[in-house]
């Protein structure tokens, strides 16, 4: 198995080659993304041309046609992303509440020690929420992969596995790190596309034109983590 830093790379060559080189694809996903934000996901062109990506093998970026089948496949993806999410917003909301409980009372009973003491266990309640979400995120992607190749929406829950794909492959410690990776350039992209905010319809215009670029590489480097590739 190769380096993150190799999987990263061949991600950032199959959309050079699959994208930015044949514009007419990339053209059409963006006009797919804007008609599944317009329809708040109802109509998920854009994702069911993921989950095609996630279910091939083939190092070219599939060719964007049978709408129909691209329809329903986006709405497994819809599907299963809803239903990964669920669990991870209730533990949230759970230990969001109970990361503020001690913050209020400590502010209430205005005690420098029990202030100090609640926002020490609110910051913990946060943090152990952070990493909920970013387990069930990892997983998550991965799950994608693993149901885009049966096609069936059961797939993507065997968590099982699913780890064991990763903990064979590439290995838990380089995953994460990778991902790491991929969330800071994420966060520079958005403060970026935020800046460009100024003018209002410049910050608008280059966060679609940019995200169907994005998705795609995550989708492949994805791929790549769960086929052992490299």
């Amino acid at each position: 198995m190769g380096s993150y830093s190799a999987i990263l790379s061949d991600g950032s060559e199959y959309v050079r080659e699959g994208l930015v080189e044949k514009w007419q694809r990339w053209v059409i996903l963006i006009v797919l993304l804007v008609i599944q934000a317009f329809t708040i996901c109802i109509i998920p062109l854009f994702n069911g041309y993921l989950v095609r990506i996630y279910g091939s093998t083939s190092n070219d970026a599939p060719n964007i046609d049978d709408y129909k089948r691209l329809f329903v496949d986006g709405w497994k993806l819809n599907i299963v992303t809803i239903l990964y999410m669920i669990p991870a917003v209730i533990v949230g909301v759970v230990l969001g509440l109970l990361s503020i409980a001690p913050i209020m009372a400590a502010v209430l009973g205005r005690g420098r020690i029990d202030e100090i003491l609640g926002f020490i266990a609110g910051s913990i309640g946060l943090v152990v929420t952070g990493l909920i979400f970013a387990i069930i995120t990892l997983i998550m992607y991965m799950a994608f992969v693993h149901f885009s190749r049966s096609g069936k929406i059961i797939d993507a829950f065997s968590v099982g596995e699913i780890t064991k794909k990763i903990g064979d492959g590439i290995g838990w410690a380089s995953y994460v790190f990778m991902w790491v990776i991929i969330w800071i350039i994420s966060m520079i992209l958005c403060v970026i596309i935020m800046g460009l905010n100024v003018i209002p319809p410049l910050g608008v215009t280059v966060g679609i034109v940019l995200t169907p670029l994005w998705a795609v590489f995550i989708a492949k480097v994805t791929r790549n983590v769960y086929d052992n590739k490299l």
